[in-house]
C-alpha cells in the first residue's frame, strides 16, 4: 500500500504483514450449543471451596456474593464515561473528521456477538483487568487485508505463555491450545493485542486484583453461617420450664419406683406430656400447669445477649472491602461519613479507574493503528476516556470562582497581563480590554474579592 513506517513507529515489533483470520478460540471452549438457563448452587460457601482455580472461584462469586457482584458493577460502569476518537494527520495537529465518521460506523459494528459495539468492547475489557488480571484482544482482518471483520475480547485464563528466542532475543510469546494443538499469537501469526494488570516484574500475565477477596469472603461466609445458628439459638424469646422431679416421685406408683427400667419409662412419659403441653399451647394462651411444673420468664435467651453483632460485622467489612478494593461509601458502609469524606474516597476511586483506563486506551489505539494500516490511512490516532464526574456541580462552580479571582487579584497586582489572564480562565487568545470595566469596584476581604455595580449607586 506503499505507506511509510512512520505511521507505525509508535507500534513496536510491528509486522511487516498483516496476518488475517482468528487464531485464538471461542471462550467457551468446545462446546456447540449455550443455553439461557443458569444452575443455582444451593450451598455457596461449599462450592466455593471446592474451585481450585483463583480467576474462576472470582467469577463464581462475582455471580453469587452481593459485595462482589457489587464491586464489579461498580467499577465496570463508573470506568465507561463514554469516549472520544480524533485522527490527527502526520503533523499531529490538524483533524481528520472524514476519518472519524468512518470509525464511528466501524465502532457500531465490532463486537458482534453482543451487538453492543465498542462501548460494549470497552465494559469488557475493563471487566476482564479488574476481575482476571489482564485484557487482550484479537483483531480478525479479512482475507483481502481491505477491512477488519470484527473484534474479538480474549479471556485471559486461555492464554499460556512460553518463552522462546526471536531473532536472538528472549521474549514471551502467547499462546493457546485449540482442538490440541498449539496456536502461537505472536506478531507474526495473530492480529494479539494484550495489556496486564499490575503485572510482576519479568511476568507478562498480570496480577488478579481481587484475589485477596477469596480468604475474606470466604470467612464471611462462615461468619453469616455461624452467625445464623447463634440467632436461631439466642435471637428468639425462649422460657425456662423446670420439671420438680421431686414433686414428680412423690405420685409416682410404688412398684414403678421399685424398677428402673419402668421407672424410666414413667419418666419419659411424663417429661414427653409436658413437653406437648407446652408445644400445644396458642400464642395467645395463658399458661396452666400443676405445681410439678416452673415457669420462669426472666432466664433462658429472655435475659440478656452474649453475642455483639454489629462488631463481628464491622470486622469482617473491612477485610472484604480491601480485598474488593473498593472503599465503604460504594458498597453501602457508609455509617458515619461526612460528605467531604465521602468525596475523598470517590476521588480515590477514580484514581484506580483511571489506571484500568490507561490499559484500554492502549489497546483501542492498537486496534485504530491497524484499522488505518488496512483502509491505508495515513494518520494518527488519540483515544480519550470520558472523565468520571466525582465532584458535584457546586464545588466545580465554586473551584472555578476562586481560579477567577486569583487571576483578577494577579492582574490588578501588575503581575500579569490581562491577555495571559484571559487565556489562563476563559481560554480566549486576548482579552476584550486591559482594566476592568468602569461600572464595577472592586474590593478585597478576608472572604475574597468582592464586584459592586457602580451604576445601581447612581439611581
Amino acid at each position: 500500500m506503499g505507506l511509510s513506517n512512520r505511521q507505525f513507529a509508535r507500534a513496536r515489533a510491528e509486522p511487516r504483514h498483516i496476518p488475517t483470520g482468528r487464531q485464538t478460540q471461542i471462550n467457551n471452549g468446545y462446546a456447540s450449543t449455550l443455553s439461557p438457563f443458569k444452575s443455582r448452587t444451593g450451598d455457596v460457601l461449599k462450592t466455593l471451596r471446592s474451585i481450585p482455580e483463583e480467576a474462576a472461584a472470582i467469577e463464581y462469586l462475582k455471580r453469587v456474593n452481593p459485595d462482589v457482584s457489587m464491586a464489579v458493577w461498580n467499577f465496570v460502569r463508573l470506568a465507561n464515561q463514554g469516549n472520544e476518537m480524533h485522527f490527527y494527520a502526520i503533523d499531529g495537529k490538524t483533524r481528520r473528521t472524514d476519518l472519524e465518521d468512518r470509525w464511528r460506523d466501524f465502532a457500531s459494528r465490532i463486537n458482534e456477538i453482543s451487538n453492543s459495539g465498542l462501548d460494549g468492547l470497552i465494559d469488557q475489557l475493563h471487566y476482564s483487568s479488574f476481575l482476571l488480571g489482564a485484557m487482550g484482544v484479537e483483531v480478525e482482518v479479512t482475507a483481502d487485508r481491505k477491512d477488519i471483520y470484527d473484534v474479538y475480547p480474549v479471556k485471559p485464563q486461555t492464554i499460556e505463555w512460553e518463552l522462546k528466542t526471536i531473532k536472538g532475543k528472549k521474549t514471551w510469546v502467547p499462546f493457546q491450545y485449540s482442538m490440541n494443538k498449539k496456536v502461537y499469537l505472536d506478531k507474526d501469526n495473530a492480529n494479539f493485542f494484550w495489556v496486564p494488570a499490575d503485572p510482576d516484574i519479568g511476568d507478562p500475565r498480570g496480577t488478579l486484583t481481587m484475589s485477596p477477596v477469596l480468604q475474606a469472603i470466604d470467612f464471611q461466609m462462615q461468619i453469616l453461617q455461624d452467625l445464623q445458628a447463634v440467632l436461631h439459638h439466642q435471637g428468639y424469646p425462649r422460657n425456662d420450664i423446670t420439671i420438680v422431679l421431686e414433686r414428680l416421685m412423690t405420685y409416682c406408683p410404688a412398684h414403678i419406683k421399685n424398677d428402673p427400667k419402668r421407672l424410666q419409662e414413667w419418666l419419659d412419659s411424663q417429661y414427653n406430656n409436658i413437653v406437648n403441653m407446652m408445644q400445644n399451647i396458642a400464642p395467645d394462651s395463658d399458661y396452666v400447669h400443676f405445681d410439678d411444673v416452673t415457669i420462669n420468664m426472666n432466664q433462658g435467651a429472655n435475659s440478656g445477649r452474649s453475642l455483639d453483632v454489629r462488631a463481628i460485622n464491622e470486622l469482617v467489612d473491612v477485610q472484604v472491602l480491601n480485598g474488593l478494593k473498593q472503599l465503604g461509601t460504594f458498597a453501602n458502609r457508609s455509617a458515619g461519613k461526612t460528605e467531604t469524606w465521602s468525596t475523598v474516597e470517590f476521588l480515590i476511586m477514580t484514581q484506580g479507574i483511571k489506571s484500568c483506563q490507561r490499559g484500554s486506551k492502549r489497546l483501542i489505539e492498537e486496534i485504530a493503528r491497524l484499522w488505518l494500516r488496512v483502509n491505508g490511512e495515513q494518520a494518527i490516532a488519540k483515544f480519550k476516556h470520558g472523565v468520571v464526574n466525582w465532584q458535584s456541580e457546586e464545588d466545580k462552580q465554586t473551584v472555578a470562582l476562586m481560579k477567577q479571582e486569583f487571576y483578577v487579584i494577579a492582574q490588578l497586582m501588575g503581575w500579569i497581563d490581562a491577555d495571559k489572564a484571559s487565556q489562563e480562565v476563559m481560554g480566549n487568545e486576548k482579552a476584550t480590554s486591559d482594566t476592568p470595566s468602569e461600572n464595577i469596584r472592586i474590593s478585597f476581604s478576608s472572604g475574597g474579592v468582592k464586584f459592586e455595580d457602580k451604576t445601581k449607586e447612581s439611581k
